[in-house]
């Protein structure tokens, strides 16, 4: 069987990061794969072997603080219960993959592996110099780089890291964005087309997402009445609006997924120890969804929720928004009016579903394709 490893995040409580990572790593399983996650590659033999390799991650460590202000701005910590739940959860969908020593590496190139880069914001400019997420441990071997709609989370890419750019994607068999405008800006640097695809999620179905919510641990939430915040940014302006929303629903509890300790803060119900199980059961099961997450509204989407999008201050990542919202007809479910809610109970999603099929029949022959499962005819978009 042929092995395959991908390099994305999988660890984080972040619900949208562990069901991406899951996704992908679900679909090549069925693709016939024996799939790996890697946590890490530490073989310092070959790190010094290629020096490139080794400032990277030294300029890397260097930019921790800028890293740190932009992905985690306040601190917010996973309760030891909480991270049981999680460990259980990686369990259950990944084989994590240390290459740690120069035999172990020597083993992957001769049995030819595949790598291949997933979603998330893993090429954010915030994370400093370009390194293993771009497979820079992978580019002196004979092996097959593939990108699957990595995400950038930026409007624009600082300068001085386009000849890093081109240096480490220019050996890709096949390289795909998750946003149109990455695509676009990764095309015209790199000479060669970059296609745009669909999340890692949007691979599958309602009946394959409902596998995870049968595994959901919810108590006696469970038949009860709610409506669902889950905020990946912290703004006190959203509990405002969810203020005003609970007001007008006093039959409904509020349950929160907490992502900061000021969520913690209300007098609604919080569940602190969710696993993406939860996550999809709760978006599932619920009366609508109030958030600010990009896969809370890409759940939503696939289970024809309800579902109401608070635009985030930060601006960076609106294109992946703008992307999913506008391309299957859901711009109607952005608050464009925060001073009041105003409850919009129109769930016809059959023309964006219909468009998500073209989609995601692209996807497919973008992966077989780069993968040499289907034929060599170039791709259409």
């Amino acid at each position: 069987m042929k092995k395959i490893c991908v390099v994305t995040w999988y660890k984080s409580p972040n619900y949208g990061t562990q069901l991406q990572s899951a996704s992908l790593c679900s679909y090549l399983k069925e693709k016939g794969f024996d799939v790996y996650i890697l946590h890490s590659f530490k073989v310092k033999e070959y790190l010094i072997q290629h020096p490139s390799l080794l400032i990277s991650r030294i300029k890397m460590k260097l930019n921790a603080k800028e890293k740190q202000k932009f992905f985690h701005p306040v601190s917010y910590e996973v309760t030891p219960e909480q991270q049981q739940n999680i460990d259980k959860y990686i369990s259950d969908n990944f084989k994590p993959l240390d290459i740690i020593t120069m035999s172990q590496w020597k083993k992957i190139i001769a049995e030819k592996w595949i790598f291949i880069t997933g979603s998330d914001i893993i090429w954010q400019p915030a994370l400093g110099s370009p390194n293993k997420m771009f497979l820079d441990f992978a580019m002196f071997e004979n092996l097959t780089r593939i990108a699957y709609a990595s995400s950038t989370g930026a409007k624009k890419l600082p300068e001085k890291y386009y000849k890093n750019y081109k240096k480490l994607l220019k050996g890709f068999r096949a390289i795909s964005t998750r946003e149109k405008n990455s695509a676009d800006f990764f095309s015209e640097l790199l000479g060669r087309k970059v296609y745009k695809v669909i999340d890692p999620t949007l691979l599958h179905d309602k009946d394959f997402w409902d596998n995870f919510a049968a595994k959901a641990q919810l108590g006696d939430i469970t038949g009860k009445k709610y409506i669902l915040c889950y905020f990946v940014m912290e703004d006190q302006r959203y509990w405002s609006y969810v203020k005003k929303a609970a007001h007008m629903h006093k039959d409904a509890e509020i349950i929160v997924l907490p992502m900061h300790y000021s969520d913690e803060k209300n007098e609604y119900t919080v569940l602190k120890n969710g696993t993406a199980y939860e996550f999809i059961s709760l978006i599932k099961n619920s009366e609508f969804i109030i958030t600010d997450s990009f896969h809370a509204a890409v759940f939503s989407f696939i289970y024809d929720k309800e579902f109401y999008v608070l635009k985030r201050i930060r601006s960076d990542e609106d294109e992946k928004f703008n992307d999913l919202m506008n391309k299957y007809s859901l711009n109607h479910r952005f608050v464009s009016d925060e001073t009041a809610f105003i409850r919009n109970t129109n769930i016809d999603y059959t023309e964006g579903k219909k468009v998500l099929n073209k989609d995601r029949g692209f996807a497919y022959r973008f992966l077989d394709r780069a993968l040499n499962l289907g034929d060599e005819k170039r791709l259409k978009q």
